[in-house]
């Protein structure tokens, strides 16, 4: 019985100090692995980096001024077009009749007018005579007044006709690229009912995109010295250099940023209208400026942040960063130079966490 009891106290005591060995093991947090780089001070070029839309130079949609059945379509959609090359005509054999009649009605005009003045000067001659009265002479005068405003009357009207009948040919009012007909020969077109097509200016063209304000000064700055160039980079295609030649009038308070045009030549239509691309924005260059890799960077509770690796464990630390591009990020505090900063494992990290280093970049 009492070796039994012995024997029982220490399978109970093994027990215990095994349960005491696997607690400790699992408070020791395992060193995570991370990779590192060295914070450095280097020359950088300040380049901005954001995503900016293709626009056209100058976008026209022709719509007919006049209401009749297309005739003729004289272009191939999606091809080049020149300013005042014919595009379309419209029937214009009823706005032709009515420019004839309109000009015989003038011509009725003219011809009444010309026999009131003759009237109204011989009844004047007579007046002085005392052959006619007075009243008479007047009402001759009157009526040769009337006549000349029918005249003038007349003439517009005929203006008037022969405008129709020249927009009945629709000419290309600016040089570009032609798109899709709405409505083709045969079709009816009321007057500027229906676009008929639009024409968009591609060479040269604009790209639109916007930067964070505090950027705004060095815009300034490059603008007055006329030297901001940027680079637009289509999806697979190559990089085309422009220049900025428009900055917004006020900031855009909802974001906090403000919008940048650029002229692009674009002579080899590598840009196209509605394309997104990549932007660069070449600001100058900052000398001896602390740059860490852009990786290291990472966001939380509105704050920007880096893990720097001290003594074998992750010391969280907050930076501020003034820019980033080429990969690089720009710091103004938070590191020193020389420093090792955490560009991959992070999301495992926590503060204080043991470290592994696996290679440094």
């Amino acid at each position: 019985m009492r070796q039994a009891f012995t024997l029982c106290c220490c399978l109970l005591c093994a027990l215990l100090a095994s349960c005491g060995d696997e607690g400790r093991g699992k408070g020791e947090a395992r060193p995570a692995p991370v990779r590192v780089a060295q914070a450095v001070r280097q020359d950088v070029p300040r380049t901005l980096e954001t995503v900016g839309t293709v626009q056209a130079s100058s976008s026209v949609e022709v719509r007919a001024r006049v209401t009749g059945e297309i005739a003729e379509v004289c272009f191939t959609e999606g091809e080049d077009v020149r300013e005042g090359q014919v595009l379309l005509r419209i029937d214009s054999r009823p706005y032709e009749a009515a420019l004839r009649e309109a000009q015989g009605n003038l011509a009725q005009s003219e011809a009444r007018m010309r026999k009131a003045r003759r009237d109204a000067g011989r009844y004047a001659r007579l007046a002085e005579g005392g052959y006619v009265s007075r009243d008479a002479c007047e009402q001759m005068a009157t009526e040769a007044a009337a006549d000349e405003a029918a005249v003038r009357a007349g003439r517009a009207a005929v203006e008037r006709a022969a405008l129709d009948v020249a927009y009945c040919t629709l000419a290309a009012p600016i040089s570009g690229r032609a798109g899709e007909l709405a409505l083709h020969r045969g079709n009816m077109v009321r007057s500027t009912e229906t676009a008929m097509l639009r024409i968009d200016a591609l060479s040269p063209c604009h790209v639109y995109f916007s930067v964070p304000e505090r950027h705004l000064p060095a815009v300034q700055e490059r603008m007055r010295a006329g030297m901001l160039r940027v680079k637009a980079t289509p999806r697979g295609g190559r990089p085309a250099e422009g220049l900025v030649g428009l900055v917004d009038s006020a900031v855009d308070t909802a974001t906090g940023t403000i919008r940048l045009r650029a002229e692009f030549p674009n002579e080899d239509r590598a840009l196209w209208p509605g394309q997104f691309v990549e932007i660069s924005l070449l600001l100058g260059e900052e000398p001896g400026a602390l740059t860490v890799p852009a990786e290291a960077i990472l966001d939380g509770e509105g704050k920007r942040y880096v893990y720097v690796v001290r003594d074998g464990r992750a010391r969280y630390r907050a930076v501020r960063e003034l820019f980033a591009g080429g990969g690089l990020a720009v710091l103004a505090s938070g590191v020193e130079e020389g420093e090792l900063v955490v560009t991959e494992g992070q999301m495992r990290l926590a503060p204080d966490m043991p470290v592994k280093v696996s290679e440094k970049k």
